[in-house]
């Protein structure tokens, strides 16, 4: 875990290096995203936000009751000292993989048990695909929207997570806009509205399945080193919102 592909000690390296420069621009534009989707009144739970390096102490603080789902160690350590003196409950388990594809309950009976807690998935769902089988990614989205999805209903839940990642320096990237499509984009037309006619080869990250096709989306380029890019998908729901 503390070598993770898609966390671990690297990533907060890179966080240390990169997060006063380089991420400061997907950060203002993330902060701003969820400024105006999630609302925070009461309850809180935070799916996966590794140290929070990218989520604003500001959003957090409004919770009187947070919940922590982070299973990295190291992690846990940093977001408390983000947070401090506001207090957490942090949950080391794994509740979000492991269940999904042993049937075991997991982050559905974590819902269950805080039905009115606001939900936010922090960049996490676009890294579950890391040292899955194939059948296995597939058997892991579909018992994401059967047992998850349904447990969104009736509350406020936001997620922003990797749709595509690509070799590419600080100079050819894109603006750092934000780009909003009524329902999700093709990657024909996502890869024109950031690219022109330019030909690109991404790395998918499986996330295109996970929510309806009928949500909104907007997407956030972070240029997460000097020579990789990320294209952040995020997407959010109320509690008035139709059934997923």
């Amino acid at each position: 875990m503390l070598f993770s592909p898609s966390g671990g000690l690297v990533y907060h390296l890179r966080a240390l290096r990169y997060r006063q420069t380089l991420w400061q621009p997907f950060c203002g534009a993330l902060e701003g995203w969820l400024t105006r989707h999630l609302r925070v009144e009461d309850e809180l739970i935070l799916v996966g936000p590794s140290a929070g390096h990218c989520l604003p102490r500001e959003l957090l603080g409004r919770a009187r009751s947070l919940l922590v789902l982070e299973p990295d160690p190291v992690a846990r350590r940093l977001l408390a000292l983000k947070l401090a003196p506001q207090r957490f409950h942090a949950e080391a388990r794994d509740l979000l993989v492991a269940p999904l594809l042993s049937g075991r309950s997991g982050l559905d009976a974590v819902l269950a048990r805080w039905p009115r807690a606001t939900v936010l998935f922090c960049n996490v769902l676009g890294q579950l695909h890391f040292g899955l089988k194939d059948e296995q990614e597939q058997q892991l989205q579909t018992e994401f929207r059967r047992r998850i999805l349904p447990a969104l209903q009736g509350r406020g839940w936001a997620s922003f997570h990797d749709r595509w990642s690509l070799d590419r320096g600080s100079d050819d990237a894109p603006a750092p806009a934000l780009l909003h499509f009524e329902r999700l984009p093709s990657d024909e037309l996502l890869a024109e509205a950031y690219f022109g006619s330019e030909t690109v080869t991404a790395l998918d990250h499986g996330t295109t399945t996970l929510f309806p096709e009928r949500l909104a989306r907007d997407y956030l380029p972070w240029q997460i080193t000097p020579r990789a890019l990320h294209l952040i998908e995020a997407v959010a729901g109320g509690a008035d919102d139709p059934p997923l």
